[in-house]
Parts: C-alpha cells; sequence; structure tokens
C-alpha cells in the first residue's frame, strides 16, 4: 500500500479545470516580470494547489514565489505562494505550488472550496 506523507485531509481535484491569472512576484529574492500568465487550476487543498501552464520555470534549486488571484465560487481571493516542483505533461507545464494563506482568509478558502463540492466541480481524493 503506498504511503501518503500529506499532512492535510483532503486534496480536491477539480472535474474541469479553472482558468486564472497567475503574477511571479520573484525569482530568488528578483523581482519577477509584471505581465499576468494564464494558467489552468487543477486541484487544490486548504494549503497548496496544482496549477499548469505552458512555460517551463527553474523551479529547482530556485525559489519562485507566486500571486494568484481566484475566483473559485463566490469571492475573488487573492492569496501568495512558493513553487515546490514542476512536470511536464502534454504541452502544459504543471506545479505544486506550497500556498500562504493569511489567517483571516483561510475560513474563506476552505468555505469555496465546500461550495465547489457542493455544487459538484470538485471531487475529494
Amino acid at each position: 500500500m503506498p504511503i501518503n506523507n500529506r499532512k492535510e485531509p483532503f486534496r480536491y481535484t477539480l472535474k474541469e479545470p479553472m482558468s486564472f491569472e497567475i503574477y511571479i512576484l520573484s525569482i530568488n529574492g528578483m523581482d519577477g516580470p509584471p505581465k499576468p500568465i494564464q494558467a489552468e487550476l487543477c486541484d487544490i487543498s486548504r494549503s497548496g494547489c496544482q496549477i499548469a501552464f505552458p512555460l517551463s520555470l527553474p523551479v529547482e534549486n530556485n525559489d519562485i514565489r507566486i500571486a494568484i488571484n481566484l475566483k473559485l465560487s463566490e469571492d475573488l481571493l487573492y492569496v501568495e505562494g512558493t513553487l515546490r516542483w514542476g512536470m511536464e505533461k502534454n504541452t502544459l507545464w504543471h506545479y505544486g505550488v506550497q500556498l500562504e494563506v493569511e489567517k483571516e482568509t483561510q475560513d474563506r478558502w476552505s468555505k469555496e472550496m465546500r461550495m465547489l463540492a457542493g455544487q459538484g466541480k470538485i471531487v475529494v481524493r
């Protein structure tokens, strides 16, 4: 039986990827480009997500910070995070993001995910 090292109870997979924009805030402390990048949200949890876009970034041995503006269900949410891994699949690069959800945003974040589950747009895995 495979061992799961995740410390969170649920990861939600979107039935259809959700489009949104990300911004590269910095790479190793240097400012990123100001232009947004069109991305897709593949899965999400309380503290992380998997995103995909057609740009290869050097995740290994680099500190890449991003910002996400995302409307999951009702509210537009802004959250920052760090890219943890990257892998090419088909024509897109998929990245794991460790999110830094502020204390005051955590309840809204959880509520939005519950609403998506209630609408049948995500499944628990």
